[in-house]
């Protein structure tokens, strides 16, 4: 498995020149990284085989040419150096995705199935607002983030337990246990959760509600009591910088939930109402498949917040 830090590291080291490489060890396929003839951060991957490309997009830029031995060059060229810690974090997933094929054919036609994903996620991220319950939810998370850093928890360890797309069921991991964040309304009498698995494993967890009240307003800087979703990202990344590699990963992950930076983002203005914890262990009101018949596969519930509070808060 390719490491982020270790590609973003040797490509810092390659020398940028004009169609400067350096090797990168990554059979079947032979890759390349470093910067084209117009100084773009570039992975160039040296086939025998002519394949079919996708079109380019706003972001990157895909060419195929043949070489005089008869093989190919085929690049992929970040067109900005804002979306650097994206481009990195996409060419790596695309090489850890192909490295175990058998041969350079089947590698090839693994590595544009898989970037098949990334142009739909580099699309959403530039043609699509998130949804008010997206961004709600997301919310929450950044809040969750940012009170692990808050609480000295180290940087590189608290972007690390968040698990942004690559979640299955829950939100964070860390070595004490598990979260899962839900972000409600100031109003909301309950919390769905959507699924059997979502509170189901075994080891002790935790289930975080955040109560979000909307407020008016313009918004200088962040805090609690008046701040939008651009004024949290934006206070995170200024909490990140003193770690490169934190800060990296927390754009990557930023940008796999579907966030840029939009206007749209900081119209809408939030105040923290509350913050409520659960402990969620063999006590906790849950439905899990062990507590289920069997002929029930799937199952959504919701959860009374004023019950759970009275019960089983342990902050109050």
């Amino acid at each position: 498995m390719i490491d982020f830090e270790n590609l973003r590291g040797q490509w810092e080291n390659t020398l940028r020149i004009e169609r400067g490489f350096t090797f990168v060890d990554t059979a079947p396929l032979e890759c390349h990284i470093g910067y084209d003839e117009k100084l773009r951060r570039t992975l160039l991957i040296l086939s025998r085989h002519e394949t079919k490309i996708p079109p380019s997009s706003k972001t990157v830029e895909i060419n195929q040419r043949k070489r005089k031995d008869g093989r190919f060059n085929l690049s992929l060229s970040l067109i900005s150096e804002n979306e650097t810690a994206v481009f990195v974090e996409m060419c790596r997933d695309l090489l850890s995705f192909s490295e175990n094929a058998q041969d350079e054919s089947e590698a090839l036609k693994k590595f544009w199935q898989r970037y098949k994903h990334w142009q739909n996620l580099f699309a959403a991220a530039q043609n699509n607002l998130l949804s008010d319950e997206k961004q709600r939810g997301l919310i929450g998370e950044l809040l969750f983030l940012r009170e692990q850093i808050s609480n000295g928890r180290p940087l590189k360890e608290s972007v690390a337990g968040w698990l942004g797309s690559l979640k299955e069921h829950q939100d964070f991991s860390y070595p004490e246990g598990w979260f899962e964040i839900k972000t409600v309304s100031e109003q909301a009498e309950k919390v769905r959760i959507p699924s059997l698995e979502q509170l189901s494993l075994e080891t002790i967890g935790e289930l975080v509600v955040y109560r979000l009240a909307k407020t008016s307003g313009a918004v200088e800087a962040f805090n609690l009591e008046n701040f939008t979703l651009n004024s949290l990202v934006k206070n995170l990344s200024e909490l990140l910088i003193k770690n490169p590699a934190a800060a990296q990963r927390f754009e990557v992950l930023l940008f796999q939930t579907g966030y840029v930076e939009r206007e749209e983002y900081g119209e809408q203005s939030y105040r923290l109402a509350e913050a409520m914890k659960f402990t969620v262990d063999e006590n906790f009101p849950r439905l899990t498949r062990n507590n289920l018949p069997p002929a029930i596969v799937e199952a959504s519930y919701s959860l009374n917040l004023r019950g759970l509070k009275e019960e089983f808060s342990h902050e109050h």
